[in-house]
C-alpha cells in the first residue's frame, strides 16, 4: 500500500510541477527512481507497528476524554489540515510562479540561494540608509518633516495573511448570513436565522467559502471568468458537501436538505447551488474581493491589529460554546442526563426550544 501511494503521489507531483521531489534512481531494486525495495519495507514495518501498537494505545488515550473533546480535536485538527494543505497549495503555486520550475530541484535550490543573496544585499542597503537618516536628522535637527529618506507608512493586512484573511471571513460570514436570510424570506415568506453561531449574524460557512474562493482561485483573476467560474462552481459542490457532511457526523444533526430540489447529491448540495456558487466565485474574484481588499488595508495598523485578537477570541469562545450546545443537545434527544456542572449550566442556557428557534432549519 505504501508504495502504490508513493508511486502515485511521485508521478503526480511530477506531472504537476515538472520536478522530482524525491528519487530512488542509486538504490537497488527501484521503479524508475519513484519507489524502491528498501524504501517500501521499511515503511511497511513502520505501518505495521502503528497499526499493531500505536493506534489501539491512541485509542485507549481517547477513551479517557469526554465525547464533546473528542468531537473538537476531531473537528479542530480537520481545520487545521484543511488549512495546512492550503497554505501548502498556495506555497507551491507561488514557488512555481517566481521561479518557474522546469527542471530540477537542483536549480531550484541554487535560485533560492541567488534570492537569499538578493534579499540580504537590499537589507543591507536598508539598513545603511537607516544609518545615513539617523546622521542627517543629528547634523540637522530642524529636518523633521517626511523626505525622501523617510520609510513608508505600514499598510495593515497587505498581502493575502492571517489579518486578510480573517478580515475576509468575517465580512463574508456577516454578508453572507444577510444575504441568506432575504432570500430565504423572498422565495418562502419566513424569517429565519441563518447564523451558525449562538451569538452574533453570522454563516461561518459563507466566511469560509469567502476565505477558501480567494485562496484557491485568485490566482486565475487575470484569465476569462469560465475559468473562474468552473473553479467556484467545482470547490463550492465539494466544501458545501464537505459542511454538511462533518456537522451532521459531529453533532447529529441537518442544518441544511436539498432533497427537493432537482439534480441533489444525497441532499446535501445541488446543481443550482453549486452555479450559485460559480457566479458568486467570479463576482467575488473580479469585483468584491479587489475593493474589500482595500478597504481592509485602510484599517489603521494599531486598530486593525489589537481589534482582530479580540473579535478572534470572542469567536473562539462563541464557537465552542455553540458546538458544546449542540451537542448536549444530541445527548438530551439520546435520554442522557447531564452529568457534571458544565452540562447543567448547558441545559440551562441553552435548552431545546432555544436551539431550534435559533437553527430553525435543523432537522
Amino acid at each position: 500500500m505504501c508504495a502504490t501511494v508513493e508511486l502515485l503521489a511521485g508521478v503526480i507531483l511530477e506531472h504537476i510541477f515538472h520536478t522530482r521531489w524525491w528519487d530512488y534512481s542509486k538504490s537497488r531494486f527501484h521503479l524508475k527512481g519513484y519507489i524502491c525495495l528498501k524504501s517500501s519495507l521499511a515503511k511497511g514495518v513502520l505501518v505495521g507497528l502503528a497499526v499493531k501498537y500505536l493506534a489501539p494505545l491512541l485509542l485507549k488515550g481517547l477513551e479517557w476524554l469526554p465525547d464533546i473533546v473528542v468531537n473538537l480535536l476531531a473537528v479542530g485538527s480537520f481545520a487545521v489540515f484543511v488549512v495546512d494543505c492550503l497554505a501548502l497549495l498556495m506555497g507551491l503555486h507561488q514557488m512555481r510562479k517566481k521561479w518557474k520550475l522546469s527542471g530540477t530541484i537542483a536549480t531550484a535550490l541554487q535560485k533560492t540561494s541567488q534570492q537569499l543573496e538578493q534579499n540580504l544585499t537590499q537589507k543591507a542597503e536598508g539598513w545603511q540608509d537607516k544609518l545615513h537618516k539617523k546622521h542627517l536628522q543629528k547634523a540637522f535637527p530642524s529636518l523633521q518633516k517626511p523626505t525622501a529618506f523617510e520609510e513608508a507608512p505600514a499598510v495593515f493586512a497587505k498581502g493575502l495573511g492571517f489579518y486578510k484573511l480573517f478580515w475576509l471571513f468575517l465580512i463574508g460570514s456577516l454578508v453572507g448570513d444577510i444575504i441568506e436570510t432575504i432570500f430565504v424570506y423572498a422565495t418562502s415568506g419566513v424569517l429565519m436565522s441563518r447564523s451558525s453561531l449562538l451569538y452574533g449574524p453570522l454563516s461561518v460557512v459563507w466566511g469560509l467559502g469567502c476565505v477558501l474562493l480567494t485562496i484557491v482561485l485568485y490566482g486565475l483573476r487575470e484569465k476569462s471568468d469560465r475559468y473562474i467560474f468552473i473553479g467556484g462552481a467545482l470547490l463550492g459542490g465539494v466544501y458545501e458537501y464537505m459542511c454538511s457532511v462533518i456537522t451532521e457526523k459531529a453533532f447529529g444533526k441537518v442544518f441544511w436538505d436539498y432533497s427537493a430540489i432537482p439534480f441533489n447529491l444525497n441532499g446535501r448540495i445541488n446543481l443550482l447551488y453549486c452555479i450559485f456558487w460559480g457566479a458568486l466565485a467570479v463576482i467575488w474574484i473580479k469585483e468584491i474581493y479587489p475593493r474589500m481588499e482595500k478597504l481592509i488595508e485602510k484599517i489603521p495598523m494599531a486598530i486593525g491589529k489589537r481589534l482582530t485578537w479580540i473579535l478572534v477570541l470572542l469567536l473562539l469562545v462563541d464557537g465552542i460554546l455553540t458546538c458544546m450546545a449542540l451537542y448536549r443537545l444530541q445527548q438530551r434527544e439520546q435520554g442522557q442526563p447531564a452529568t457534571n456542572s458544565i452540562e447543567v449550566l448547558l441545559d440551562q442556557w441553552y435548552p431545546d426550544d432555544y436551539l431550534y428557534h435559533r437553527y430553525q432549519n435543523m432537522l
